[in-house]
Order: C-alpha cells, then structure tokens, then sequence
C-alpha cells in the first residue's frame, strides 16, 4: 500500500461506508469481535470487509490498514484528528443517507435541533462515514466565550499560529489550497461571529466545504439548513420486535445493555420501555441517560420516576461526543443564551401540554411585560433556537415544546413567579372556547367543533385541573354546564367522570348555574351510574321549579333519561314525552330530537320503539348532527338484534352509523357501532368473530368510562366461550358484566346476562343454581322468559315441580351479589 494514499484513492478504489467503518476500527487496532460487537455484525461479515479493504488497496496486511488509517488521521497537527465515539451509533439510517448527498452538494450544510438531539454524534458519524469529501477537521467552538470571535479556535484546529490580528488571513490561508472539510460544532452562542467568518471563508475558498452544528441556522448565504427531530418513537405495545422497530428504543436497549449486560426488551418490559422512549419525545441525550440507570431500577421502576427527571438523568458518559452530561445541563445552555424577554416568553409556552397555534398563543401569552408585537419579533427567535418545535397539518403549523424542554421552561416560570398567571390565561380561554363551540357542535358546523375539541383535551384537561384548584367552583362548573346534554355529542372520556366527582365533593352552585349542574351530572352519570344520576335529575327538576321553562325541560328530559334504563319505564316515557312538548313549543329542535330518542330506547314495543328511533335520528340529520344521527343508528341496530328482527336493516344501520361517527371524529359512536355489530355476529351464530371484537372493545369501554358497554362486551365474551363449552371462563366473563349492569343500573343487560349464567349453569349440571338465577331475572323483569320457555322447562324436568318452585323463590329473594359466585 503506497505511502500517498489520500480518501480520492479510497473513493476510486470502491470503499463502501460499511468498509469505511471497518477501515477506522482497524486502524483504532480493534479485533474483528469487538468491531463485530461495536457495528452489530458477525465477526465473518467483519473478515469479509478487511479482505475486501485489503483487495481493493493492495495491501499484504492488516498492518498495512493499521499504517494507512494512521497517516489519514495525522493530514493536520495531531489536535485536528476526529474524536471517535465510544458507544455504536444507533438509528438516523435515513438521515444520514440524506445528508451524505447534502453534505457532497453544497459548501455549507447546517445541522439544526434542540439540544440533546444528537447533532454533534451524528455530524461525528458523517465525518467517518464520508467517502467523498477529504478528511474532516473538527472546529468545537463549545468552549468560546458566548459573542467572542472564533478566529483562534479554526485557527487551532489546523494548526496555524502566528499574529493575533492576522489570524483570519491565516486560516484563509490554510484553507486556500486543495479540498477542506470542516465540522463545525456548538455555533449556537457565537452565531453571529461564526457566520461572518464562514461567510468570509466560503467566499474566498474555492473547494471548502462545511458541516455546522446550531440550534438554529446561521443566515449565510448558500446555507443548507437540516433539521434533526427527535428519534422515532414507538407504539405503546408488549411485543418486543414491534417496539424495538423504533429508533428510540433500539437505542435505549443499547446503552441499557451496555452498563447492564444481558438486559433485553421482553414482552414484560416492552411496554414500559416504549413508555420511557415516548415520555422522553426521542430526545437521544435524554434516553441514554435513562438507560444508564437501568443499573439500579427496572424499566417499570425507571418510568414511574420519570415525573423528577431532572434529578433523575445526571451523570451521563465521559468521553467524545457528550458534552451535557446531564439533561438539565443541555437545557440550560440554551436557555441562558436566550434575552430576559425571548426567557419570559419561551417560559409562558410551558403553559401548553402538547400542539397550539399562533393566534392561540397570542391571545394567552400577550400579557404586561409583553404584547402581541413583542410575540411576533420573539416568537421566531425561539424557533430558530429549536426551542419549540413545528409541524405542518393541512394548511395550518402547530407548534409544541417537547416534554422535557416544557418541563424544564415550566419550573423557569415558577421561580420567576409568572406561572399562576399564565394558567389562568391558559385555562381561561380554552373553558370559555369550549363553551362557545356548543352552537357548531350541534350541527352548525360540527366536524370543526369535534376537531377542536378532540385537538384541545390535553388543554381542557390541563384547564379544568386549575380549575379544580379554585376556591370558587363557578370556572369548572361553566365549564361542565356550557356543554351540558352536548357530552352526549362528546361521548364518555375518563376524566369527565373524575372531575364531578372532584367537585361534587362541594355542594352544587345556587340558582341557574346549580340548575345546569344537576341536569349535566344526571346526562353524564347515565354512563356508569343511573341509580345517582336519578338523583341528580330529582335535585334538576326541584330546583327548576323556580327556573325558566328551558330548565324545565331540561330538568324533564334529565329525568326520563335516567328512569328509561330501570325498572319503571312508563313514568321514563311520561317525562320524556313532557320534555319532547316542550322543547317543541321553546323551537328547541336539538334538545327534541334528543328526548325522542330516549323515547325509542325506553318503549317495549320493537316496531313503535324503532319508528321513534327514526324519527329522532332523521331530525338529527336534519340539524347537521351527524353524531347523535349515528347514535340514533346505532339504537336501532340495537333494539332490532336484541328482538332477533330486521336483522339485515340492522347491518346496514350499523354500517351508516360507522361512516357517520368516522367522517365526525366521534370516536364513542364508532365503538357504539362496532359493538352492536359483535352483537349482530352472534345473533347470527358468528361467535369467533363476535368473541375477537368484544376482546378489543372491551378494554377501549373500560379505558372512556363506559360501563354500560363495558357490560355488553362482558357478556358478549360470556356467551362465546359458553358456545365453545369452556364454561368456566363464561360465568367468569358474565358474572363481572352483571355486576358492572348492577353498578349502572341497567336492568335490561343485569337480566340478560343472568339468564345467559342460567343457561351455562344448566349445561354444566348445576340445576338449583340456575333455577335461582333463572328467579333473579323474574324479580327484575317477571315477563322476560314466558312460562313454557325451553329452559324453564328443561329444569322443572330436572329438579320436579317443588325443587324448581323453592329454588326460583329463593332467587326471587337472594341479593345479587350472594348469587354471583361460583
């Protein structure tokens, strides 16, 4: 191998990445193991690339790779050599096959993203991987004072030395002659004085190339800016392969495994370390420093502290690229590179939990010290900081600060003592926006409304939380009231539930406000508990007597709505026909139709029952509102199933009801639909498919708060595994579902599912069980099984007429819950 070997040879002579890989670890005098073990190949694959090093540059041996990459490295002063990474490098396969071909094409190509993101390790990893471009030489300018000129760190990083005042002709000078590479890294604090001489540089050089390293671009001509995101993060899952398709996580196993051999992602951990990753937003410093812990803590562990982590992810690895050996250490080198009023601002968008808009933004955040200018001169700079992220959708850019960076922003804030005030800001005007889209929600123009909503949780959830910590109930409660009998739109969510329990700790308000309440707790309750929400609608319908004719029959419908699930459906239909009058003669369409729709669930007749299902959901329709048409659907379907009628009616009812809650991003009314039709495959004898769709709905019901469905679904899997004769797990899966029935108070699936325990009871020889469970159902509902019933009869057969009689009479006393065990 000749002795004026130069990276143009290497090029022509073929040297793939991969071979330039091995090259360098060759020459660093590395065993084929351990570069088998540092690039996660096999020690054969390894052999293959230095035979063909050895081939393709006409060397006799290894030594003679050890002697050429020696000579490589030393081009300059022996500063100017690589610092090469102690660790594999893990993921950004696209993003370096990206800008390798960037990198080549243009004279400046400037790598932007937060801190922590790995710019530098992967500036690194170009600089070995390049095979057409000469050498790299390394300008870190971390350690220049922030604004001071950069002159004397290029001109250390080639070796030039000489007069002060002549140093930039000197480095000029060192540049001038052939090909030049430069890596230039942690040009955040001196930007301006780095662009200008790079400026200078690029302007009168003709093949200088540079690869630069900020926060945010440098603003000189030619400039190429690169942003690098975050790793890739991946799905909450138990399955290891899956998760370990994600960058993030192949990096986290990675640097786990290397302070603590033998640790794997298995099926126990996946979903933990998938959590870890996603809490973390793929920030690459953030997830090694939590990988370095998994010597003390189990990923489990690991993430129920990730809440401090601060105090957490400290004391990361020596050694080249890391220079942050903390993550709050990474932060606040930004941080302090920022003016007191671009700090004030970036601290008052920790207030946001995830996406917001500019004009949000403005109208919260433009608060003495700042106005809505003072946003539109800062807002960019902490952009180009790579403060805050962006991403386009459709037409619009949403912007966000990544958790770690909110964190971080959010105790800045509350050690200036201005974090009060922007929560209040926050929570504000998201509550009284919500309210507001009540009209759209209705129909008007409901899609945007349910995108808003669905788009702005996080904030409502973060808003209603500062509400909650009020003295005054009144901010939550106009909250909650505003949208009242429209959570019927929004469908169950698991904090809804929580917050009324919040705050009924509290008496309810006085007068109008207390009135809406009432009415709205009755609504909600009827998802988990009809027996409360009765209560509610009695408190409603006293209160209103003093209120106006719209609070009373809202305080009507609140009523029937919650009676039409029990045992006394006349009176439920009474109050619901009173409120569908009423609403009428007030020209209140929306809540009419919504009356006559509890109308149709609560008739026992199936045709009238379906005619008044019709008419609501045809109304519905008419008004715009695509979700309560799909409810109206989805009722239907329900009604004609359980009476085994219009069966074919029921599918394409179902059918509709999907397409209609898909197009309005109503996800409750789309589960509602494929719920019924697990119910419609096992009315037709499909019980493998019906049983796969209860299994994934189950845990989506259970996860909103639903447990009406969550009931359905229980007994759903009841009944396939009794037709699969595996018994034991049926009367597991219908026991819970009546005893979730019994907590809502829904009498129709607590007497479903006790005839279906009678059956399994029946087929497993267990006749006195299932006479006295056959009994409970008749206490519920005495015309649900007609005297000569199949069943009935099997067991009068089978214990004779006294022995049936006694055990149907017990049932007939024994509380539920004694019958429900095994």
């Amino acid at each position: 191998m000749g002795s004026d070997i130069s990276p143009d040879p290497l090029r022509a002579a073929g040297v793939t990445s991969r071979e330039l890989e091995v090259f360098w670890l060759v020459g660093d005098r590395l065993h084929n193991r351990e570069i088998a073990d540092s690039l996660r190949v096999s020690e054969r694959t390894v052999e293959s690339h230095v035979s063909s090093l050895l081939r393709k540059l006409g060397g006799s041996n290894r030594l003679a790779l050890v002697d050429a990459a020696a000579r490589l490295r030393v081009r300059r002063e022996p500063g100017s050599v690589l610092p090469r990474p102690l660790s594999s490098f893990v993921g950004r396969t696209g993003e370096t096959e990206d800008l390798l071909r960037l990198v080549d094409a243009h004279r400046l190509l400037t790598l932007t993203g937060p801190a922590g993101t790995g710019k530098t390790r992967l500036a690194l990893h170009l600089a070995h991987s390049a095979t057409t471009l000469p050498p790299a030489i390394l300008v870190d300018l971390a350690s220049v004072p922030p604004a001071d000129a950069v002159d004397r760190a290029f001109a250390d990083a080639l070796g030039v030395s000489g007069d002060e005042r002549r140093l930039r002709d000197l480095v000029r000078g060192a540049l001038a002659e052939g090909r030049n590479w430069l890596i230039v890294d942690n040009c955040e604090h001196v930007t301006d004085t780095a662009a200008a001489l790079l400026a200078d540089l690029l302007t009168t050089t003709d093949h200088l190339h540079v690869l630069a390293t900020s926060h945010g671009p440098l603003g000189v001509a030619g400039e190429v800016v690169y942003e690098i995101s975050p790793l890739p993060l991946p799905e909450e899952l138990d399955d290891p392969s899956a998760v370990l398709d994600a960058a993030s996580v192949r990096l986290f196993a990675d640097r786990a495994a290397a302070v603590s051999p033998g640790f794997e992602v298995t099926p126990d951990n996946a979903r933990h370390v998938a959590m870890i990753c996603r809490r973390l937003d793929g920030l690459p410093l953030a997830i090694e420093l939590a990988a370095a812990r998994v010597r003390f803590f189990s990923p489990a562990e690991l993430l129920s502290r990730l809440h401090n982590r601060f105090a957490l992810l400290r004391d990361g690895a020596h050694g080249p690229p890391n220079r942050h050996r903390t993550l709050e250490e990474a932060l606040r080198w930004s941080y302090e590179l920022l003016g007191d009023d671009e700090r004030l601002l970036f601290e008052r968008c920790s207030v946001f939990p995830g996406e917001f808009g500019y004009d949000t933004a403005a109208q919260i955040l433009a608060y003495p010290p700042l106005d809505s200018a003072d946003l539109v001169r800062l807002f960019p700079r902490l952009l180009d900081r790579s403060l805050i992220s962006r991403r386009r959708r459709d037409e619009t850019t949403e912007y966000r600060l990544l958790d770690s960076v909110r964190q971080f922003a959010h105790r800045q804030s509350v050690s200036r003592g201005d974090a009060g005030t922007v929560r209040e800001q926050h929570a504000l005007h998201h509550l009284h926006h919500a309210v507001t889209a009540l009209t759209d929600l209705r129909g008007s123009d409901q899609a945007a409304a349910l995108r808003w909503f669905n788009r702005h949780w996080a904030d409502l959830r973060t808003g209603m939380r500062w509400a909650l910590e009020q003295r005054e109930t009144a901010p939550a409660w106009e909250f909650l009231t505003g949208i009242g009998t429209g959570w019927e739109i929004l469908g169950a969510r698991g904090e809804l539930f929580g917050w009324i329990d919040r705050l009924l700790l509290r008496p309810l308000p006085e007068g109008a406000l207390g009135i809406r309440a009432a009415v709205t707790c009755s609504i909600v309750l009827c998802y988990q508990d009809t027996e409360r929400a009765r209560a509610f609608a009695e408190q409603a319908r006293e209160r209103a007597e003093r209120g106006t004719e719209q609070d009373q029959a809202l305080a009507l419908l609140a009523l029937g709505w919650a009676m039409m699930y029990g045992e006394d459906r006349a009176s439920a239909i009474t109050y619901l026909e009173r409120a569908t009058s009423r609403f009428e003669r007030l020209r209140d369409d929306w809540h009419r139709a919504l009356a006559m729709s509890g109308l149709g669930q609560a008739t026992l007749d199936d045709a009238t029952a379906l005619a008044r299902l019709a008419h609501a959901a045809e109304l519905f329709g008419r008004l715009g509102d695509h979700v309560k048409r799909a409810n109206g659907l989805n009722q239907m379907a329900l009604r004609a199933i359980e009476g085994r009628i219009r069966l074919d009616d029921a599918a394409a009812w179902l059918t509709e009801a999907g397409r209609l809650a898909r197009i309005s991003g109503n996800d409750h009314e789309r589960l509602h639909a494929e719920v019924f039709r697990a119910c419609l495959h096992q009315q037709r004898g499909d019980h493998a498919t019906a049983e796969s769709g209860f299994g994934g709905l189950l845990t989506e019901f259970r996860r909103i708060g639903d447990r009406r469905c969550t009931a359905r679904c229980l007994l759903g899997l009841g009944r396939a595994a009794a037709f699969e004769n595996d018994h034991e797990r049926a009367r597991r899966h219908l026991a819970e579902g009546v005893e979730v029935a019994t907590a809502v108070g829904d009498l129709r699936v607590m007497v479903t599912g006790l005839f279906l325990l009678a059956e399994s009871d029946h087929a497993t020889g267990h006749f006195g069980r299932a006479t006295t469970l056959l009994g409970a159902a008749e206490r519920l509902d005495p015309g649900h099984l007609a005297p000569d019933h199949a069943l009935r009869t099997a067991l009068r057969d089978r214990l004779g007429s006294a022995g049936f009689a006694s055990a149907l009479a017990a049932g007939h006393r024994t509380p539920l819950t004694g019958l429900l065990s095994p």
